[in-house]
């Protein structure tokens, strides 16, 4: 962001920052960047990538950069006294000392408050940045003393320079992993790395079940595929992309962004489903990855999003 370039080249850096967004939207590589930028030693064009400060904090040994996470599902007041203890002596090797909290919106209340009395007396060049998802539920003094960044969806064109040029993946591998993602660059990022490109045939045979409205066969894939909740969100992320995909194809009949090898199963379903279907599928979906959070069977989720997809075909 053009705000924080400007804070590091014009060495006005403020005491707290929160970086909030979805989770793999780039929030912690941000964090990484500006905290390299701002105990860069280099005049110009901060961070260079070449002095010693950002070299050791690229391989994560810069001694003046601390990481704090949660332990369990929270991050206890016991870690912070840790830290205020760890943060009251002056920097090993850098002007600034930064604190990167990950999942900041993990923090417990009492943990919120001592976080607070360092923010309210600040003790040397303590920077502090906040990776949250959803950083309303920290105390709102917290967030009135930190500068707020919201982080959006990262756009195609950036994305693929990013991943072509830092990653030895083919064009078409990067493209997938994008269309996959919806703008989420970490996810991009674990989808290249996993190879789910390759595995993702599965899912096109249970699209393929589906058409032929084999509910059976289809559930057999999941018991195959889902072995934890994250398994079955996966799933319908991808569900959720193809019949966006199938929207697109309707109105654009362009399959590019597909794999040539699926382009007929995009236009077989586009030829049995309506427009109003696709966004009745679509809504099925997000409900059922709201259920998720509610520790609702998940395999009863997913069957029913099986049957209002099948109920739809025609012939």
């Amino acid at each position: 962001m053009q705000s924080l370039k400007n804070a590091i080249n014009k060495n006005m850096i403020s005491n707290a920052y929160i970086f909030n967004g979805a989770k793999g939207c780039g929030k912690l590589t941000a964090a990484r960047v500006f905290a390299a930028g701002i105990n860069c030693t280099n005049k110009t064009d901060r961070p260079c990538g070449y002095c010693n400060s950002c070299k050791k904090t690229d391989i994560g040994a810069n001694p003046d950069i601390l990481y704090i996470s949660p332990i369990g599902s929270s991050i206890k007041i016991e870690q912070i006294r840790e830290l205020i203890s760890a943060i009251s002596k002056k920097p090993y090797e850098n002007p600034y000392r930064i604190i990167i909290i990950e999942n900041g919106d993990k923090m417990g209340h009492e943990a919120q408050d001592a976080f607070l009395k360092t923010l309210e007396e600040p003790q040397g060049n303590n920077v502090f940045i906040l990776l949250t998802e959803n950083f309303n539920t920290l105390h709102q003094t917290i967030i009135s003393r930190c500068q707020l960044f919201n982080f959006q969806s990262v756009g195609k064109n950036i994305m693929r320079d990013y991943l072509t040029n830092k990653y030895n993946y083919n064009a078409d591998e990067v493209g997938f992993a994008i269309e996959k993602s919806s703008g989420i660059i970490g996810r991009a990022i674990e989808i290249l790395e996993k190879g789910e490109i390759l595995s993702d045939d599965i899912y096109y045979d249970l699209l393929g079940r589906l058409l032929t409205k084999k509910r059976a066969t289809a559930l057999a894939i999941y018991d195959e595929i889902i072995g934890n909740k994250e398994d079955a969100l996966n799933l319908l992320i991808f569900l959720m992309e193809w019949f966006r995909d199938v929207l697109l194809y309707k109105y654009s009949k362009n399959n590019g962004s597909v794999p040539r090898k699926r382009r007929s199963l995009l236009e077989e379903y586009d030829r049995r489903i309506k427009e109003e279907d696709i966004f009745a599928i679509i809504d099925k979906i997000k409900s059922g990855i709201r259920l998720m959070d509610f520790n609702i069977n998940t395999k009863n989720i997913v069957d029913s999003i099986f049957l209002k997809i099948m109920e739809v075909f025609d012939g």
